[in-house]
């Protein structure tokens, strides 16, 4: 199996699949209301919403330098207050953490593994495709952990 063919599977099991930690996101966000997901269980964390849009905003932001975008990251951290905390609203960021996660998947589907220990050019060479691809996996699932901290404290 390629390298790639193994990112692909780490993805997918992360998302909704069988992950080694036993944490997948679709899991752990099954029954969170909207009003649970932007509780903020503990005044200075953030909230599960945050975290879920942070994570979202990341995947997206990584995913489009590695397309050729080049633009700045925000400077909240993807991590702001939600304007809307309705139902509605929090069904459309859970549909967008979906899409990210079909756009990671037609990405994965069309890299070639030569790519892979190329640099990503966002970070001057300090790192390579395949270092940040397995940042955000991380990143995921440090973020997932605190979701579901904060879930067993709602």
């Amino acid at each position: 199996m390629s390298e790639v063919k193994h990112i692909q599977k780490l993805f997918a099991d992360l998302y909704d699949g069988v992950p080694w930690t036993e944490v997948k996101l679709t899991t752990i966000l099954t029954d969170i209301t909207s009003e649970q997901a932007a509780k903020k269980i503990i005044p200075e964390a953030n909230s599960i919403w945050q975290l879920v849009q942070h994570c979202v905003g990341w995947r997206d932001n990584v995913l489009r330098k590695l397309q050729g975008d080049v633009f700045n990251s925000p400077k909240d951290n993807y991590l702001s207050q939600p304007d809307n905390v309705s139902p509605q609203a929090w069904q459309h960021l859970l549909g967008h953490l979906e899409q990210s996660e079909k756009n990671w998947e037609r990405f994965l589907e069309q890299l070639d593994d030569n790519k892979l220990h190329e640099p990503y050019l966002p970070s001057k060479g300090k790192f390579t495709i395949y270092e940040v691809i397995h940042g955000i996996l991380h990143h995921d699932n440090y973020h997932f952990g605190q979701i579901v901290m904060l879930k067993k404290l709602l």
